[in-house]
């Protein structure tokens, strides 16, 4: 376990997760086996692939249904939404990556109200949101260019009632005016 943190902390994310990998399957009652479990996810998470990241996404669940109740089960709710928070893509692209993001950060925010990852988890979860409302909005915005108000009204006022705490709200606002005139 200690060759494989420090494995970790060189960023050597292949050596680390064969020592990790060795753990978890060769030492089942082991106590280092749920952590081990963890570090396995980070290994992955660490390289940032596509392939890892979804690799990463299955460690972090595998720990969740294994070890619910573990006090590192924060850790591990926390580090699953990121695997598909780094994933988010931009505004103008498909955003399957951020709602499914969205939905672990609630996940995380209903299990773990009172961890200590939480404010980095709010964070993250505005960010998610952001883009989300973002995404809305360019369309919303595109219909307003293309003088389609209809559109557009349809497209801001589902961007306020589903996400008032937008950070762009002013400019939602300020389009859906234009758009009602």
């Amino acid at each position: 376990f200690e060759r494989g943190t420090a494995a970790l902390g060189r960023k050597r994310w292949i050596t680390a997760r064969e020592y990790f990998r060795q753990i978890v399957e060769g030492y089942p009652q082991s106590t280092y086996r749920a952590p081990a479990k963890l570090s396995l996810g980070d290994a992955y998470l660490g390289e940032n692939t596509a392939e890892s990241l979804v690799l990463a996404a299955n460690e972090f669940r595998e720990f969740l249904t294994f070890y619910p109740t573990h006090e590192r089960a924060d850790y591990a709710q926390f580090k699953l939404a990121m695997t598909h928070h780094v994933q988010m893509a931009k505004p103008e692209r498909d955003q399957t990556e951020t709602k499914e993001a969205i939905r672990e950060f609630d996940e995380f925010f209903t299990r773990f109200p009172e961890s200590t990852l939480a404010p980095e988890a709010r964070k993250k979860y505005r960010e998610a949101r952001d883009r989300l409302s973002e995404s809305e909005y360019r369309v919303g915005l595109f219909y307003y260019r293309s003088r389609w108000y209809p559109g557009a009204i349809d497209r801001f006022k589902g961007v306020l009632k589903q996400d008032p705490e937008f950070t762009r709200r002013d400019a939602v606002y300020y389009h859906l005016g234009e758009s009602l005139v």
